[in-house]
């Protein structure tokens, strides 16, 4: 072999013997990379974080609620199919937080009594009521809930309109079947302001 021969050998060999090394520095340099740039994205982020003492945070208060229904006066005698009485009840909100207004009715199931249809809304008058001109009504079946809608503000009442009927749908197991008792209950849910 040549003097050339020899010298492209060794040089070869050298490159060979040294690939593995220039490998290795590659990967640590990307790694040292890969580390600066997020602890430095973290440093970036340490200084847009911001704190406020405790004492000049917001002061939280407690509200109250408290609701107010007077009694109104609902037979179902001499129901029948297609007809619904009303009465009218005055809600006070006597709290100091807003309050969401529904209608819940529970009964022991009987034939009557299971098809009864709750009706529910305001009135403008007590009048109005017994007429049956009902603003905005909800109707619900007996054992269910219903929103009557809007916000009673502390201090406001409303006249709560409540009509309780027998559909043109009712069964005919219903004709003649008694009447269990009625429990309607008006309650308030604490909004928002």
């Amino acid at each position: 072999m040549s003097r050339r021969t020899d010298r492209h050998a060794a040089r070869r060999a050298q490159r060979a013997a040294s690939a593995p090394r220039r490998i290795l520095l590659a990967v640590v340099g990307t790694a040292a990379t890969i580390v600066l740039g997020i602890t430095a994205g973290g440093a970036t982020y340490a200084a847009w974080s911001v704190a406020a003492p405790a004492s000049s945070a917001t002061t939280l208060r407690a509200g109250s609620a408290g609701l107010t229904v007077t009694n109104p006066q609902l037979a179902a005698t001499g129901l029948y199919p297609g007809r619904t009485v009303y009465a009218a009840t005055t809600v006070r909100n006597t709290g100091t937080t807003p309050l969401s207004l529904s209608i819940t009715s529970t009964a022991t199931a009987t034939a009557f009594t299971s098809a009864l249809v709750v009706t529910a809304g305001t009135a403008a008058s007590a009048a109005d009521c017994a007429a049956g001109r009902v603003t905005a009504p909800v109707t619900a079946t007996i054992g269910t809930t219903r929103a009557l809608g809007g916000t009673l503000s502390p201090g406001a009442s409303a006249l709560v309109c409540i009509g309780l009927g027998l559909p043109d749908s009712a069964p005919a197991a219903a004709a003649g079947a008694a009447a269990s008792p009625l429990t309607l209950t008006v309650s308030g849910t604490q909004v928002q302001p």
